[in-house]
């Protein structure tokens, strides 16, 4: 049976709700609607029991909207898609959806040819980051290191599960931090800190992004966090290395 990846659809109209699991589920062969919500609460709880792999949500929704369901959910099931869907055309609220790394925005009523292509999109994705994690066959200990490494060149901007990163290639996450010392010089977590910082003074100096826009785009929600996190590895702040570097360009 060919790989069928988990959706749960959240839309406190429930016509609605119903209207697009059956157009996901026809729309897309590898796709399962394994549950529906009519609150934001609702949803996230659902999607505590059954780790979806991709949430539709309505942005407007009791208890809690589709924004703030999709930054939880980052915190709660960092690897699930997030799909915003909304008879809201206004700019902002996709612009707030992709900033709370949805991976889209639909418009209602959802276009079905729309649908099918989001969909095909998700697919490839999932399969990709599964194809990345999945260990070869009698791999070596440096072809483990590289494969991870990739994933998290991948994934640095999301929660990263060490415990399941090392149990994707086969090895115990101790095993693999030793592999890591000895094939890279490093720890995994290290390894994945230093990159966090390489692509958030990248932004620093290249965007006008806020401080805590790169915090959450280079994997900090908690920005405070980020900040001394940066501090640490720099010797500055964020907003002194923007003002200083910048300056200095």
């Amino acid at each position: 049976m060919s790989r069928r990846f988990k959706v749960i659809v959240a839309d406190d109209e429930k016509l609605i709700a119903r209207n697009i699991a059956r157009r996901v589920e026809a729309a897309g062969a590898a796709f399962e609607v394994v549950a529906q919500a009519g609150t934001g609460l609702e949803a996230l709880e659902l999607a505590g029991q059954l780790m979806p792999d991709v949430v539709f949500s309505d942005i407007k929704m009791p208890e809690m909207d589709g924004l703030e369901l999709i930054a939880r959910l980052r915190r709660q099931n960092p690897s699930a898609l997030c799909v915003i869907i909304s008879g809201y055309s206004d700019f902002e609220y996709a612009r707030a959806a992709i900033q709370n790394h949805a991976v889209d925005y639909l418009l209602k009523p959802v276009n079905p040819e729309e649908l099918s292509a989001l969909l095909t999109r998700l697919e490839a994705t999932l399969l990709a980051r599964e194809q990345a994690l999945a260990p070869r066959r009698e791999a070596s200990a440096a072809e483990v290191v590289e494969n991870v490494m990739l994933y998290l060149q991948e994934n640095y901007d999301r929660q990263i599960d060490f415990a399941a990163v090392a149990g994707a290639q086969a090895v115990s996450a101790p095993y693999l931090s030793k592999l890591f010392h000895d094939h890279a010089g490093t720890s995994p977590s290290r390894y994945l800190s230093d990159l966090r910082m390489q692509k958030a003074k990248k932004l620093l100096l290249d965007s006008q992004l806020s401080i805590k826009e790169i915090a959450v785009r280079v994997g900090y929600p908690d920005p405070f966090h980020f900040s001394k996190s940066f501090k640490n590895a720099v010797g500055m702040s964020p907003a002194q290395y923007r003002e200083q570097r910048g300056e200095a360009r």
